[in-house]
């Protein structure tokens, strides 16, 4: 795949393919090595089990100016595939980590200098009581939740278990969630979730528009190189996160929040499925791409257009006062010079005589 797709220098490259054969060096763990998101198997106890989570090139991250870089060379995507007929059928599964979609192989990705194929979506989310739970943040700000739908290169390697641990092995579309509308598209999914309560449950999903879940504007993205977020954290994975949000009605929120468990139907300690993101991570000596043009975003500054439009109108007003102020002041003035002329006599100097008699 050409350096340009993937947006990462040879010598960045060098690197990760060094640091790939340090990995693959480190025994794997045991299939089923257990990890949750909090307690003692928790995200800081990763690298225990799971050497590249305390590595290089990890995910999530934050996106914010001093890291982000206009790249006119960066490409619009091509789904294919992504429309599958409501005929067909998709398995759902609760795996115990999240809630996840088997996509088929005849979808995939062109754009990134290889075909990139399908292999699953799943979520990401918080709490009924703190709904913030998107991996990747703007600004420090955190959304509702994050979907990702998961790729290999299909033209370099047989399967995602073998991409996974090699260079330009994956790339990740990730879509920000915000509470605001209904989603008739994203309740293909979340009007199944009770039949996946459990952990290992299944269900079928009749087929849909895979492309219905992301924004409508897919031209505005960060790109960059990064990893897995879940274990092993492989940092294989190139990622377009997509710049517009899309929206979940709040009750469409609550329900993800709510219908899940990590555990089996039989556990005898049932724990909820929440706060399945992990934390941002470091992002040293590294740059995102991003196909648009930054602009000054107020609303993740923390303020509403009704501000913005509060202290833009306030700003006119000021300088009208002020200009007012200064006519008034100068008018004035000259007023003031006038009535001082009024007081003085003007009295015509007396000729001497040696000017009237020559």
């Amino acid at each position: 795949m050409p350096a340009q797709g993937f947006g990462f220098s040879a010598a960045g490259a060098t690197v990760l393919i060094l640091f790939l054969k340090v990995q693959t060096s480190v025994p794997a763990p045991l299939n089923g090595s257990k990890w949750t998101y909090d307690g003692e198997d928790g995200e800081k106890a990763w690298s225990k089990s799971f050497p590249s989570c305390g590595g290089m090139f990890q995910s999530p991250i934050d996106f914010h100016n001093d890291i982000l870089q206009y790249d006119s060379t960066l490409l619009p995507l091509v789904f294919e595939g992504y429309n599958m007929s409501f005929k067909e059928q998709f398995i759902l599964t609760n795996n115990g980590h999240s809630v996840k979609l088997n996509l088929p192989p005849n979808m995939n990705i062109q754009g990134l200098g290889s075909r990139y194929t399908a292999t699953q979506l799943h979520l990401h989310w918080g709490n009924r009581n703190n709904p913030h739970g998107s991996e990747h943040t703007v600004d420090g700000k955190h959304f509702a939740a994050e979907l990702h739908i998961v790729h290999y290169n299909s033209d370099k390697y047989p399967d995602v278990v073998t991409a996974r641990d090699e260079p330009e092995g994956l790339a990740v579309l990730a879509v920000l969630i915000e509470i605001g509308s209904f989603s008739p598209s994203y309740d293909n999914i979340f009007s199944h979730l009770q039949n996946v309560k459990y952990k290992d449950q299944k269900v079928q999903v009749p087929g849909f528009n895979i492309q219905d879940l992301l924004p409508e504007n897919v031209h505005e993205y960060y790109r960059y190189q990064g990893s897995l977020t879940t274990p092993p954290c492989s940092p294989t994975v190139l990622w377009t996160v997509f710049r517009n949000p899309v929206q979940i009605s709040k009750e469409q929120l609550l329900a993800l929040e709510t219908a899940l468990y990590c555990t089996h139907i039989d556990d005898p300690s049932p724990l909820e499925m929440v706060n399945n993101f992990r934390r941002v991570q470091k992002f040293d000596e590294r740059l995102v791409r991003v196909s648009f043009h930054q602009e000054q975003d107020f609303s993740y500054a923390g303020l509403s257009m009704g501000v913005i439009l509060s202290v833009a109108i306030a700003g006119v007003l000021g300088v009208a006062v002020i200009l007012a102020l200064s006519i008034w002041l100068l008018r004035k003035k000259k007023s003031s010079k006038k009535e001082d002329n009024k007081g003085v006599i003007y009295k015509p100097a007396l000729k001497k005589e040696a000017d009237i008699n020559p």
